[in-house]
């Protein structure tokens, strides 16, 4: 049943209330403003009646025993999804984790914090969703009883959690714009109904959650006018058809969910509501998740990290040209972070230090400050770690921090340029240039390489004549029939998930050895497994981000394939188990995408739309 995707979690300690089941240490510093305290009673009532809905099908699924009963059965799911669509804006805000229970992918979760395969079953509705819209219902009977009974108990252990939390104005606020960029980017995009089918119908479920939190405050103020509208237009437009395939997703983000965000804010404004005060990656301050400005790259840093200042870049763009953080001097970052090439090499592998071919393809650093987890295996959290696992790497550069510091600190000009970039910070011994201090400018110079202003970013803010006809089509197939964005997120199109991005997608897709169609052989290379030794981890990749993929060929992370057109080809098939690859655990759904040659093509003009490279190529 787990043809889905593996999550390895990867927690950032960012301690956000939004993201915990208990946000009682700050919802206790205020008492509940009286209109959020009627949000809570309506959230709690929509709870009550999910978990009634969920009562309901625990009895039809016991009951079934025919093709009347199974249909009886899915009516029944499909009104219980509807009510947890009704309550998800308020869950997710406020008990998350629990919600990741009843809503989470259906894959085994591996907790890698509580040891090797230390690999927890899927539990929710996208389990009972997948044997009982699959192909033999009856024979999994007993097993959705089971798994709608645990739901069951989640529930009641929501509803106790809800009981006790107090709501306020600021976060109803919050958690409304969330729900709207949680449509976008899950809901629509088929996230949380894979099999069934239900996304868009849902994704207006999800909108009448928002209208009910916004009736208590409603006034004659014009700026209702607006929203209302937007309200009802959006939720129009997706009633108009249940097929995803055919619905026009990038019209629907951009005539109606990005104004309907904009129209919250304005009558939000007008209320005098303000935001919450917290540190997160879509920015408390941020309207819609495609705002120039939407994201704050000190959400994705360690806790202890600042805002990098222009010396500390300019510090970090020399050293990352610098052949003396090589344990042999011979060897820069940029030796293959080329940025002409978009900061990758062109090559299938690159060569160790000693001659051989290194385990695995370059990537761009170009916005990888914008990810939680580095390499393809995710085996670091942050860019400061994957400084000194480059630098101290044997095959690699095969120098040691400590002693490129004493190295450096010699050169009179580097150190007049540390002292300039760390004034405020004391020097450390003799010297200011320290290993501490070349990875933070490190990653200080590589989270400047956040570019978010491609053609399809400018026409998503609104400046649409700037994609053509292809391209707009190649974003829907991407949204839509191709399924790349259940993976790929938007509008960062790499695999950390929105809207909280605090955890990090790895996927088994069953990358093949060379780039043949059938009778493939698996690469050998067992990715996250390595690490975390559980085994739904066993090729497992991180997701990449594809912005700039048009120039960081060759693709995977074993550089087997040289074109775009080979890598859509090699999806459309359904992965690995396309071509003649057979994984138990390969998270790709492995039936084929059926795209016609005109939705490949223009998929691969979407994707070319969104290069971005402005002002990195400078050395």
């Amino acid at each position: 049943m787990y043809t889905n995707r593996v999550t390895s979690l990867l927690f950032a300690g960012l301690l956000l209330t939004a993201c915990a089941d208990s946000t009682s240490d700050q919802a206790t510093t205020t008492s509940g403003d009286p209109r959020a305290m009627q949000v809570a009673a309506i959230w709690r009532a929509d709870l009550d009646s999910l978990a009634s809905r969920v009562e309901q099908l625990d009895s039809a699924l016991a009951a079934m025993s025919s093709p009347a009963s199974i249909a009886q059965a899915r009516a029944v799911f499909v009104d219980a999804r509807r009510a947890f669509k009704h309550a998800e804006l308020g869950l997710e805000y406020y008990a998350a984790t629990s919600t990741r229970e009843m809503n989470g992918p259906a894959l085994p979760e591996v907790e890698e914090n509580d040891g090797p395969e230390a690999v927890f079953a899927p539990t929710g509705f996208q389990v009972i969703e997948e044997g009982l819209f699959g192909d033999e219902p009856l024979a999994e009977r007993d097993a959705l009883v089971q798994e709608t009974r645990t739901l069951r108990q989640i529930l009641a252990r929501v509803q106790t959690l809800m009981r006790t939390q107090v709501v306020t104005d600021d976060r109803v606020w919050d958690a409304i714009k969330l729900e709207i960029a949680r449509i976008v980017s899950l809901g629509i995009t088929g996230f949380d109904s894979p099999v069934a089918g239900l996304s868009l119908a849902e994704a207006d479920d999800a909108l009448e959650g928002v209208a009910r939190s916004l009736t208590p405050y409603r006034t004659s103020a014009s700026a209702w006018g607006t929203l209302d509208s937007a309200l009802t237009d959006a939720r129009v437009m997706l009633r108009t058809t249940t097929d995803r395939e055919s619905f026009d997703h990038f019209t629907f983000i951009v005539d109606h969910a990005n104004p309907l965000a904009r129209a919250v804010r304005a009558v939000r404004t007008s209320l005098g509501i303000g935001t919450p005060i917290e540190r997160r990656a879509f920015r408390m301050d941020a309207v819609t998740l495609f705002d120039s400005a939407a994201f704050d790259l000190l959400a994705f840093a360690p806790l202890d990290a600042k805002m990098a200042t222009a010396a500390q870049v300019e510090l970090g763009r020399r050293l990352f040209h610098d052949t003396r953080l090589s344990g042999d001097d011979r060897r820069a970052c940029s030796t293959c972070h080329l940025p002409e090439k978009a900061f990758t090499d062109g090559l299938k592998v690159n060569r160790s230090r000693g001659g051989a071919p290194l385990a695995r393809n370059t990537p761009t650093v170009i916005n990888s400050g914008l990810q939680l987890g580095v390499f393809s295996d995710l085996r670091t959290t942050y860019l400061e770690d994957q400084v000194t696992d480059v630098v101290e790497n044997v095959d690699e550069m095969h120098g040691s921090l400590d002693a490129i510091a004493l190295s450096l600190g010699r050169d009179s000009s580097l150190a007049a340029q540390f002292r300039m970039a760390f004034f405020d910070e004391p020097a450390r011994g003799d010297t200011m240039v320290s290993a501490a201090r070349i990875r933070t400018a490190l990653a200080a110079y590589q989270r400047s390489l956040t570019r978010l202003d491609s053609p399809v970013d400018q026409a998503l803010r609104g400046n649409v004549a700037v994609l053509n006809d292809s391209a707009r089509i190649g974003f829907n197939v991407f949204v839509g029939k191709g399924k790349c964005a259940t993976c790929h997120f938007l509008p960062l199109t790499n695999g950390t998930v929105p809207p909280f991005y605090q955890k990090s997608d790895v996927e088994v897709l069953g990358t093949p050895v060379q780039a043949v169609t059938r009778r493939a052989t698996v690469d050998p290379d067992v990715g996250r497994y390595r690490l975390s030794r559980a085994a739904p981890h066993k090729y497992a990749f991180r997701t990449p981000s594809i912005r700039n993929v048009a120039l960081t060929a060759p693709y995977m992370h074993n550089g087997v394939y040289q074109t775009l057109e080979q890598v859509v080809d090699f999806y459309n098939r359904g992965g690995g188990a396309g071509i003649g690859i057979t994984l138990d655990n390969q998270t790709l759904p492995p039936d084929p995408l059926n795209l016609s040659a005109t939705e490949q093509r223009a998929l691969v003009v979407f994707m070319r739309a969104l290069t971005d490279t402005a002002g990195t190529q400078r050395r």
